[in-house]
C-alpha cells in the first residue's frame, strides 16, 4: 500500500508561517498602539509600546514613539530616557534627538560632561565598531607577516595600509571602551530628586536633579544608587528615582 508524502514545500511554508507569527504579533501591537496615540489615548498607547518592547522587539522608533506618548502624559523624565534609549539603538536618530534637547531644555535636566571620545563612539553604533576592530585588526595582523615575510623591497602601499589599519583600529577602540562606559548611564525619571552625601534621607544634599538629568552608577548598597552626578561630584540617589538607559540584564 503506497505511503503518503507531506510535500516539502507545504513543511517549508509551514516553518515559514511559524517564524513570521511572532513578527506579525508585535507589529499588530505596534500599530495598535500607534491608533491609540493618534485618538488620544496615551495610557493605552504606553501600554501597547511597553509591550512591544517586552516581546523583544524595542526598536528606536518604537522608543522614540513611547518616548511622545509619555510627554503627552506629561512625564518628562520618562519621556527623556525613552529618547535616550531610541538613541542608544540609532544615534542619529533626527526625531529623537530634536526632541530631546528641545525636552532638556524645557525641564532644566542637568548633563553629564561629553568627552570628545563620547561624541565620536555616538557616530556609529557598537556592532558598527565592532566591526571596524576586527576588521582592522585582521588587516594589521596580515600586513605585519607579510612586510617581514616577504623578500619583496617594496612595501610603501602595505605600510601605508597597515598604519592606516592601526589608526582605525585605535579609534574604533576607544569608541568601544566608551560605549562600555555608557553601560552606566543612568537617567533621573522622578520629578525632582536630590543626590544625598550618603545613603539616607537624613544626608546632606549633594546637588538637586531635575528630572531628565544623567548619572553615572557607580556602585549600589540596598535601595540606594552610588553615582557620578552632572556637576562633577558624587553621591546617593534613591534606587526609584532612576534608571539604565540600557536596561540591565538580569
Amino acid at each position: 500500500m503506497p505511503c503518503w508524502k507531506f510535500p516539502r514545500w507545504l513543511a517549508a511554508l509551514a516553518v515559514l508561517l511559524l517564524a513570521l507569527l511572532p513578527i506579525r504579533g508585535w507589529a499588530s501591537d505596534f500599530d495598535t498602539a500607534n491608533q491609540a496615540y493618534d485618538q488620544g489615548k496615551f495610557a493605552d498607547a504606553k501600554a501597547g509600546y511597553e509591550k512591544v518592547i517586552e516581546s523583544g522587539a524595542g526598536s528606536a522608533n518604537v522608543y522614540y514613539n513611547l518616548g511622545n506618548t509619555e510627554f503627552r502624559l506629561d512625564d518628562a523624565g520618562h519621556a527623556i530616557l525613552s529618547y535616550e534609549r531610541a538613541l542608544a539603538l540609532t544615534p542619529r536618530h533626527p526625531e529623537a534627538l530634536a526632541n530631546l534637547r528641545l525636552l532638556r531644555e524645557k525641564n532644566g535636566s542637568r548633563l553629564l560632561p561629553v568627552s570628545w571620545n563620547s561624541r565620536l563612539a555616538h557616530l556609529l553604533t557598537t556592532n558598527i565598531w565592532t566591526v571596524l576592530v576586527a576588521v582592522s585588526g585582521w588587516i594589521v595582523l596580515f600586513g605585519l607577516v607579510i612586510i617581514f615575510t616577504s623578500r619583496q623591497a617594496d612595501h610603501f602601499g602595505l605600510w601605508l595600509l597597515t598604519l592606516l589599519s592601526v589608526v582605525v583600529c585605535a579609534v574604533a577602540s576607544v569608541s568601544l571602551w566608551s560605549m562600555t562606559r555608557d553601560q552606566a548611564l543612568a537617567v533621573i525619571t522622578a520629578k525632582e530628586t536630590e543626590a544625598r552625601l550618603a545613603p539616607a534621607e537624613s544626608a546632606g544634599v549633594a546637588e538637586a536633579l531635575p528630572a531628565g538629568s544623567q548619572v553615572r552608577v557607580l556602585s549600589e548598597r540596598g535601595e540606594w544608587i552610588y553615582c557620578e552626578l552632572p556637576g562633577l561630584g558624587r553621591g546617593w540617589v534613591p534606587e526609584g528615582a532612576l534608571q539604565h538607559v540600557r536596561p540591565v540584564k538580569s
